[in-house]
C-alpha cells in the first residue's frame, strides 16, 4: 500500500513537471500596459497563480483599447503563461459616461476562483455592474456565477444573480426614494431554475451579451 501511494505521488510530480515545461514564458508585448494584477491559488495545488489585466494597443471604439487577461504560474522562478483570454473584459473606454480613467475594473482571486467586476455608467447616477466568477475545472475554465446589478443612486436597484452549477436564478427589484414626489413601487423578488444547457466556458463569453427571460413577469435581463 505504501509503495502504491509513493508511486502515485511520483506520477503526480512527474506529470506536473512535464506539464509545466510546456508552458511558454510570460512575455506580454512591450507596448501593452498593465492595468491590475492579483494573486491566489486557482487550481487547488497550494501554490498561488498571478492574474494580470493589460491594455493592448488594439483599438476598440473611438478612443478605447481592447484588454486582455493573462493567468500565470511561477515555475522554477520564472513566470509562465497558463491562460489568456480577450473576451471577458470590456475595452478600457467601454464605460458610457466615463469617470476618471475609464472602466471601473476589479480583479481578485477568492476560494480558488477568479472574480471580475466591471461597471458601465449610463449617467452620473445610473450604473450597471457585472460581477462574474470563473473556476478552473475539468482541465478548462468555466463561468460558474454571474451577478448583474443595475442601479440608480436613489431610485432603484435591480439585481440578477445566476449560479450556473445549480441552474438557480435569483432576481430582486428594490426601490428607493428620490424625494421627487414619485410613488415608490413595491419591492419584488423571484427565484427560479433555468434550463441552461451546461456551465458556460470562459472563452467566448462576454458579460452583458446574453439575454435571459424571467418566467414570472416576462421581463428580460442580460448577463
Amino acid at each position: 500500500m505504501k509503495k502504491l501511494v509513493l508511486f502515485f505521488i511520483f506520477a503526480l510530480i512527474t506529470s506536473f513537471n512535464i506539464y509545466s515545461q510546456t508552458l511558454a514564458d510570460f512575455a506580454p508585448p512591450k507596448n501593452y500596459k498593465m492595468v491590475t494584477e492579483t494573486k491566489g491559488d486557482l487550481d487547488k495545488d497550494g501554490v498561488d497563480e498571478t492574474a494580470y489585466v493589460f491594455d493592448t494597443d488594439k483599438p476598440d471604439g473611438k478612443n478605447g483599447l481592447k484588454r486582455v487577461l493573462y493567468i500565470c504560474k511561477k515555475v522554477d522562478g520564472k513566470m509562465k503563461l497558463w491562460k489568456s483570454n480577450s473576451s471577458i473584459l470590456r475595452s478600457n473606454q467601454d464605460c458610457g459616461f466615463c469617470i476618471d480613467a475609464g472602466v471601473n475594473l476589479s480583479l481578485k482571486i477568492k476560494n480558488n476562483t477568479l472574480i471580475t467586476e466591471q461597471s458601465f455608467n449610463h449617467n452620473s447616477r445610473h450604473f450597471s455592474t457585472w460581477k462574474n466568477v470563473y473556476r478552473y475545472q475539468n482541465a478548462d475554465w468555466f463561468l460558474i456565477g454571474s451577478t448583474y446589478d443595475d442601479y440608480d443612486t436613489c431610485n432603484f436597484d435591480y439585481k440578477y444573480d445566476i449560479n450556473f452549477s445549480t441552474k438557480q436564478v435569483s432576481v430582486a427589484y428594490t426601490y428607493g426614494d428620490c424625494d421627487d414626489g414619485t410613488k415608490i413601487p413595491k419591492d419584488s423578488f423571484y427565484n427560479f431554475k433555468y434550463p441552461f444547457k451546461g456551465i458556460p466556458k470562459m472563452d467566448g463569453f462576454t458579460p452583458g451579451q446574453i439575454e435571459l427571460k424571467i418566467p414570472a413577469n416576462g421581463k428580460y435581463f442580460y448577463y
